[in-house]
């Protein structure tokens, strides 16, 4: 019994476990030993407990005895739930081995839910066919009916015994049947969907319209076994488009005249109508639109006719005249495009019509986008000339102020004729207050220059080592002044190359002068040169200062920006430095790219091309 996969128990006479099979645990979820000594039947569910007396009292007479053969209840599972077993009882009272009512308990709970899920699903399936408002059918592969609900009786105008087979075919009207079982071969062959447009002629001669759309059923190997499918009745909307023929013979010259686009639909949102405009709006014929959903086109279009603003009917209400003009989003070859929609409705026949007038407006919103961007592009600008003149005035009035003060002092003699020595200081002063604002001046001749295209640049062999040398040399004063140390880091072999020395220079020179601006005291920063995979030069300043966040980056690299206000007054400087390098950058067909963490600090990369090494002799 502990080998066993079903549940294998031994039952005393009055019914209580004294043996159980170790697959208890798995089925049921209860340890064997925990089930000896008590009543089988409190495991049982309560509606088949009587069963489950019954043939235990079969086997408790005394003999050995096999009692009717399985039977299904349901037994109780550890986790609260219940489980189908199908059980068979065995009385083995003579047996040394046994002595008791022998329990052998399969579990078909998978099996009897799945029955119960398939009945359900067939009751369900059978309630849906026959309440259904279309005729469903389901037919071989030749198009015999195997099955048809009542509803596609009734619009073939036969019995529901006369569908059987390909008997319906009869109701069909002749000029339909030759084409019924061409189209239907055809779409035997492709494996194709069929949707067909039928007339049923019924024997007081009245005839019925119908749409029928049918899908291939297929087996594993994906061959057509068969078709299942709808019949809809058009017959009303085949009258309503007869009653609307001499209306549209009235209008039709000025609707295929129009410049918009004009498309009359009915309630259900079949289009009826689709004049040369839309064709050439939407791309589509008219015959591909004809009986169609409008909403394949406009898939919003249901929601705008409801919602208020497209309101031209009301359910209850009464149809009037035309509704709110509303921007919508219309489909095009699977791209989408703004449009410009009005609707008007008629009612007629108890039915309602909707005619809507559609324009394309794609251009009309590019230009709106293109004058706000213009807009947004004049206010950046006003903003940014308001930042100039305020970063301009600071920039300008500090150096100036130095260079008047300090002529004044030496002017005037203030400290007296023998303070010689302070008066060359003071000169000194002025000197590099006149030298920053030459720098200054520098800086704005160049972004005026490269933004208005007349950046030329003056080419020649470079050596990378020697160019971080010389950058090194032009900002080692800064350095020692601000303690900000400044390692170089060179691999060896690097290629020459063929650029403009002096641009690249000054990229060099303003990417370290950041890099000791925004570090701390104490802190080095690193120059690195480096041969990329792809056969260009890589050059990189590193340090470990304030960082930038990713959001102002964008930011730092704008002219005349700074990060913020705070670092505005705190830091000096243009915030031209990194604008102008990354355009001589780029001059030079390479990039340059900004990797910074607040707190961290900021890695700027320059990579030069391929193009840019000079050939190997």
């Amino acid at each position: 019994m502990a080998g066993a996969g079903d549940i294998v128990a031994v039952l005393s006479s009055d019914g209580r476990f004294i043996d159980v099979g170790s697959a208890c645990l798995g089925v049921l979820g209860i340890p064997p030993e925990a089930l000896l000594g008590t009543p089988v039947l409190e495991r049982v569910h309560p509606d088949d407990r009587d069963e489950a007396v019954r043939r235990l009292a079969g086997c408790g007479h005394g003999t050995s005895v096999e009692n009717g053969g399985p039977f299904l209840c349901r037994v109780r599972h550890a986790a609260g739930g219940w489980r189908h077993m199908e059980t068979t009882a065995f009385n083995r009272p003579d047996d040394p081995k046994i002595r008791g009512i022998v329990i052998h308990a399969r579990d078909v709970t998978d099996r009897v839910e799945t029955e119960q899920r398939l009945r359900a699903s067939e009751a369900l399936y059978q309630t849906l066919a026959r309440s259904a408002p279309v005729g469903i059918f389901q037919t071989d592969r030749d198009g015999g009916i195997v099955f048809a609900n009542p509803r596609f009786a009734a619009i073939a105008g036969l019995s529901s015994d006369a569908l059987s087979g390909h008997a319906w075919r009869a109701s069909l009207h002749p000029e339909d049947r030759t084409r019924l079982e061409a189209d239907w071969a055809q779409a035997v062959a492709a494996g194709l969907p069929v949707l067909l447009n039928l007339r049923f002629c019924a024997t007081d001669g009245t005839i019925t319209f119908a749409l029928c759309q049918g899908s291939p059923l297929t087996d594993a190997d994906g061959r057509v076994q068969g078709w299942v499918g709808t019949l809809t009745d058009m017959t009303e909307y085949v009258r309503t488009a007869d009653a609307l023929l001499m209306a549209e013979a009235r209008t039709n010259a000025i609707v295929d005249a129009a410049a918009d686009a004009i498309v009359t639909m009915d309630g259900e949102g079949i289009v009826h109508s689709f004049n040369p405009a839309a064709e050439a709006m939407f791309g589509i014929p008219a015959a591909d639109m004809l009986w169609s959903r409008i909403d394949r086109l406009i898939p919003d279009i249901g929601a705008l006719l409801q919602d208020g603003g497209l309101a031209v009917y009301q359910p209850g209400g009464e149809a009037h005249g035309a509704g709110a003009v509303r921007e919508a989003v219309a489909v095009r070859g699977g791209d989408r495009f703004p449009i410009e929609l009005s609707v008007s409705a008629v009612e007629t026949g108890g039915r309602r019509v909707f005619t809507g007038i559609i324009r394309d407006i794609t251009a009309r919103k590019r230009s709106e986008g293109d004058l706000i961007a213009a807009k947004e592009a004049a206010e950046s600008a006003d903003r940014a000339k308001s930042t100039f003149l305020q970063v301009m005035s600071h920039e300008l009035r500090t150096p100036l102020n130095a260079v008047i003060g300090f002529a004044q002092v030496i002017e005037m003699r203030l400290l007296g004729v023998g303070e010689v020595d302070r008066y060359i200081d003071y000169a000194g002063s002025i000197r590099q207050s006149g030298e920053h604002l030459l720098a200054i001046i520098d800086d704005i001749l160049d972004i005026t220059t490269i933004e208005a295209g007349g950046l030329r640049l003056n080419e020649c062999i470079v050596d990378p080592s020697d160019l971080v040398g010389e950058a090194l040399n032009l900002v080692a004063i800064q350095a020692g002044k601000r303690g900000v140390p400044i390692r170089i880091d060179l691999e060896d072999g690097l290629p020459m190359l063929f650029g403009d020395a002096l641009r690249l220079r000054q990229v060099l020179v303003n990417l370290l002068s950041n890099a000791v601006k925004f570090s701390n005291p104490g802190e080095t920063a690193v120059v690195r040169a480096r041969r990329r995979s792809d056969g260009g030069v890589e050059l990189s300043v590193t340090d470990t200062g304030i960082g930038i966040a990713a959001e102002d980056l964008p930011t730092a690299m704008t002219p005349f920006a700074q990060v913020d206000q705070s670092m505005a007054r705190r830091y000096e400087g243009m915030g031209l430095g990194l604008s102008i390098s990354k355009r001589l950058v780029e001059a030079h067909g390479g990039t340059l790219r900004i990797d910074s963490v607040p707190g961290q600090g900021t890695t700027v990369t320059v990579a030069l091309p391929p193009s840019r090494r000079l050939a190997d002799a």
